[in-house]
Parts: structure tokens; sequence; C-alpha cells
């Protein structure tokens, strides 16, 4: 099991074993059950908070809580993350015209300091770090849309584009999503908000078109 921090309140339990979770779940190629002692011990808490973070992981779809078996943690299939990259569509284009509308100077800068270390000639060789950036910047964008329904949406499903996926190395797609993302930050720079919607949507939908046309394994 990989080592995750220490917590004293419920809602640092809850963050500590959803995080536990979402990177064990990158991992697995079959259903494997999240012990409820174990965190408890690992995170040196009683089992009550634990159990609660369990309960709100099934809210949330992240997990199954079975009757008298506990969590049931599952590796992502190729449809889950189809069924996910359409919805993604709808709510990356709402985010991104909305953060066209919303965003200050200072934000579309750190948009841009996030792709700062990154070019056409290097961003292959980089490619995890690259990752690592692009999840930061769809988060940025769901937090710059200001719509709290949608931050509580992709934080229930956004863990899907995490999941056992390796999307932008598999595809081999950073060249092109770092020249999308740029083009979406522009679009946002200058309140462009019917640009912005059009260039996320594309974004996203690129992406499902390739995940279409792929293997069926989806790691």
């Amino acid at each position: 099991m990989t080592t995750i921090k220490t917590a004293s309140h419920s809602d640092g339990v809850y963050e500590s074993v959803r995080a536990h979770v979402l990177g064990l779940v990158k991992d697995i190629d079959e259903p494997v059950r999240v012990r409820e002692e174990e965190l408890a011990k690992m995170l040196n808490v009683s089992r009550t908070p634990v159990r609660e973070a369990l309960l709100r992981l099934g809210q949330e779809g992240i997990l199954t809580m079975e009757p008298r078996r506990g969590a049931l943690l599952s590796p992502l299939t190729k449809q889950d993350y189809i069924e996910w990259l359409k919805l993604r569509i709808e709510l990356e284009a709402f985010a991104a015209r909305e953060a066209a509308l919303n965003a200050s100077q200072r934000d579309v800068d750190a948009l841009r300091a996030l792709f700062a270390p990154f070019n056409q000639d290097n961003v292959e060789e980089r490619v995890s770090e690259y990752a690592a950036a692009n999840v930061e910047f769809h988060a940025a964008i769901m937090r710059l849309a200001a719509n709290s329904l949608l931050e509580k949406v992709w934080k229930s499903f956004g863990h899907r584009d995490m999941l056992k996926t390796k999307t932008i190395e598999r595809l081999k797609r950073a060249h092109e999503s770092l020249a999308e993302h740029l083009a979406m930050i522009d679009a946002i720079e200058k309140r462009d908000a019917a640009l912005a919607d059009r260039l996320a949507r594309e974004h996203v939908q690129g992406l499902l078109t390739q995940t279409l046309n792929s293997s069926n394994n989806i790691r």
C-alpha cells in the first residue's frame, strides 16, 4: 500500500484516504479490497473517520461499498473512460467559456506558468511532468468557472482522468495537447468566451476520438 499522510480530523482523513485510493487504483488490473482497519492504522486514527471517508468515496462512485464486506475498488474500464469523456466535452466547454469571462490577468499568468517548462522540443521527453501539469490545468479551468456545482461534479468524476489511463503518453498526444492548451489560454486572456468554448470542446473531442480508435487496453 502507498504511504499516506497522517490526518487528525474527518476532512483530513477523507482527503488522505481519497488520495491513497486514487493512487492505488492506477496500478490495479482487478478489483481489490480497501481495508478499513489497515487505513486507520496507517493514519493513526480510529476506524470511524476512515469508515466515513470510505462511505463518501462510495457515494462519489470511486469505489463500491458492499454490505458486510466493506469497500471494493475496481479498475477503470475503457467504457467508463469513454462515457466520462463524452460528458467532459460539455463540462470543459462550459468551464472554458466561463473562465474567459471570469479570469483575471493573474489567473491567466498562472495558467501559462503551468506550461512554461515545456515546448515542442522537450514535451515528449518530459511527458510525465507534462501530464501532471495537464491535470492541474483542467482543475484550474474548473475553478475559474466559479460554479460550485460544476466543481462538485468534477470532484466526483474527474478522477477518471487519473485512473490507469496514461492518456497523453499512450496516445502520443503531448505535442498536440500542449498547442491546444496554449490556444485555450490565449482565448481566455482575450476574454473570447465563444472561442474558448470551441477550443475546449475540440480538445476533449480529439481525445475521445483517439481513445475510440485505440486498442481496448486503456492503460
